[in-house]
């Protein structure tokens, strides 16, 4: 995914200012965006489209709101390069808005663009259910959902499930990768999202595991968004699978 939203952003951009965006933060930029295109009713949505024989053709295109080039659209020639390449001055957008959008500045001036942003982080928060909680127990109850359904994509589809050692891994692999862009990652962030607003209701000796579950999720945005495999990265935690048991 990396690679291609680069690439994308290399030749959709002007040739100065602004181009230099590193992979996490176009790792972050998909994360907080749900990889779904940031104009609202966008007719295209999801970022990804799952063909029939389970890959998925990569639509993100990294969009800024202040333009990179001086002459570009939204453009401000006061603007700091390193400013024009953060998070902040970056959306995801589907290939035809990202053209329509381009082509028509004056009708999708920065205001709107960073109005969009805002808005769709917002609701995919919102989406996560994030808040804070007054109980361990009822942090431990939202934190379960998403460890449940996690649990059961790995055990039905994971390199180690059942079905990986009696089937064809390919398809195996292709359902896995499939689900891991649709629930496991979202669910990861939701989990990280919910322990870092609760730390508070975490002992000293808890707090560790929220550090290990970042390093893990990071992992796997690296290796299943952007393709890029570490072996070094750590695995899930399995501490977590017992966090906030009184």
């Amino acid at each position: 995914m990396l690679n291609s939203v680069t690439e994308t952003v290399s030749s959709r951009c002007a040739p100065n200012r602004g181009r230099k965006i590193s992979r996490e933060t176009v790792v972050r930029l998909i994360a907080a965006g749900a990889g779904h295109c940031y104009k609202p009713a966008c007719p295209v949505g999801s970022l990804w489209h799952e063909l029939e024989d389970g890959r998925a053709v990569k639509l993100a295109e990294v969009a800024h709101i202040v333009a990179a080039g001086e002459s570009g659209p939204r453009n401000d020639v006061n603007a700091i390069e390193t400013e024009l390449a953060s998070f902040h001055n970056l959306i995801l957008l589907c290939p035809n808005c990202h053209s329509i959008v381009d082509a028509a500045p004056d009708m999708y001036p920065v205001d709107l663009l960073k109005e969009w942003k805002d808005s769709h982080e917002a609701r995919i928060r919102e989406t996560l259910g994030i808040q804070t909680y007054e109980s361990r127990v009822g942090l431990r109850r939202s934190l379960e959902l998403s460890l449940a359904e996690n649990r059961q994509i790995w055990e039905t589809y994971g390199p180690d499930s059942e079905s990986a050692n009696r089937a064809l891994f390919s398809d195996v692999s292709a359902a896995w990768r499939r689900e891991v862009i649709a629930r496991v990652l979202p669910n990861n962030t939701r989990m990280l999202r919910l322990l870092e607003a609760n730390q508070a209701l975490l002992s000293e000796q808890e707090r560790p595991v929220v550090t290990k579950l970042r390093m893990h999720v990071r992992g796997m945005e690296d290796r299943h968004l952007g393709g890029i495999v570490n072996p070094a990265a750590p695995r899930f935690p399995q501490e977590l699978n017992s966090l906030l048991w009184d």
